[in-house]
Order: structure tokens, then sequence, then C-alpha cells
């Protein structure tokens, strides 16, 4: 405060200063805008309906991707499971019989009360060292292989694990010919678990997986 002013607070002085925004109910920033007025009920019914299901990017040709995306039959899942299992089971099934056989071919003596269980046992030691091995173990081998390929959704999956089913049933045609009920059993599960693959739902699926995704923008700058 310059020398010779009075304070406005002291006696004499000209009193508060008086604020500029005194009675104002906007404050310095101005008037604020009124409020939207009520949207009537003849608005209303002319907007249109809403659109269910998940907004997604719009695709090449304006459809979503929610709606480009096929969900995977349970008939894949379905070939899978019997596939894996079937294969499993034998290949579990088959090593500890082969571990029995040998032991018991040790243990056993080849003549007496234990004659004929010997020459059975010792009867498929041989024929498995001779190379009967190789189906036995590569067939189920290649279909727990090709079974979960097939989750991969490549086409080329699904005609692999059916050439295996048709090269197992054929196999197995010419190692029971002796008993026909024990193929048709084997037929009827592999027939079941490979015919699954081609429904027309199956089909769809893997023709959605095999195009070509477009590309994703990139920005520029």
């Amino acid at each position: 405060m310059a020398s010779g002013e009075l304070s406005p607070w002291a006696p004499g002085g000209s009193g508060p200063v008086p604020d500029p925004y005194a009675g104002s109910y906007h404050g310095p920033w101005g008037p604020t805008p009124d409020p939207a007025p009520p949207v009537s009920d003849e608005v209303l019914r002319q907007l249109p309906p809403p659109v269910s299901g998940p907004a997604g990017p719009a695709g090449p040709t304006g459809t979503s991707a929610a709606a480009l995306a096929v969900q995977r039959p349970a008939l894949v899942g379905l070939a899978v499971t019997l596939a894996v299992t079937a294969s499993l089971l034998w290949v579990t099934g088959l090593s500890l019989f082969g571990v029995v056989a040998l032991a018991g071919t040790d243990a056993m003596a080849s003549a007496g009360d234990d004659g004929v269980v010997f020459h059975t046992l010792d009867q498929f030691v041989l024929r498995m060292g001779d190379g009967l091995w190789v189906p036995l173990y590569g067939f189920p081998v290649a279909s727990i292989v090709t079974g979960f390929l097939l989750l991969t959704g490549r086409p080329w999956a699904r005609v692999a694990h059916s050439v295996v089913g048709v090269a197992t049933l054929g196999w197995a045609g010419w190692w029971l010919r002796d008993s026909l009920l024990a193929w048709i059993c084997v037929a009827v599960y592999v027939g079941l678990s490979v015919a699954v693959l081609w429904a027309p739902s199956v089909g769809r699926w893997y023709a959605s997986r095999s195009r070509p995704r477009p590309a994703a923008p990139q920005l520029i700058g």
C-alpha cells in the first residue's frame, strides 16, 4: 500500500472492496447451460430397437467378429476322447501283459501243470519279438498324436486321423481274420470315432478355421 493511502479497514477508509461476482449464481465462468428438455414418448417410439449380442470389430464385409467366430463342435471333443482313451488303455494293457509274459516265462516250467500257460506266454513273447509290437504300438500312438492335432482346427488333421483309423481297421481285419466278432467290435468303435469327424457341423468349423483372417489395422505415423 502506498504511503498516504488509508486502509479500507482504517477509520475513515472506504470500506471493503465490493465483490464483482456478488449476487451472481454462476461464478466467474459464466452462466451454466440449461438442462436438456425431457424426451417425449413419441421420440422414444421412433428409436430403433436395441441389437442383442456382444458387439465386436467389423469384419471385411461389415459382419462383427463375434458372428464370424464359429464355436468348436462337441463332436470334435468326442472324437478326441474316444481315440485317446482307447489308445492309452490299449498301450497300457499291452505293456502290462508283456511284463507279465516275460516274468511268467522265467518263473514257470515248460512242462507239467504250468506248461499250457508257459507256452501261451512264450508264444506272445516270440511274436512280439518278431515285429508284432510295431503295429500293436504304432497305430495307437499315431491315433493319440492325430487325435490331439484335431484340436488345432487344421483340415489336414481330420484327414490324417481318418487315414490312421482306416489303416487300423485294415490291419486288424488281417490280424483278426480268424475272429470276426473281435474285428466287428474294433470296427464299430474305430468307425464311430472317425465318422463323427465328418458331420456337417464339424466340416463348417474346419472350414472357418482354414479361412485367412483379416489383417489387423496398423497405425502409420
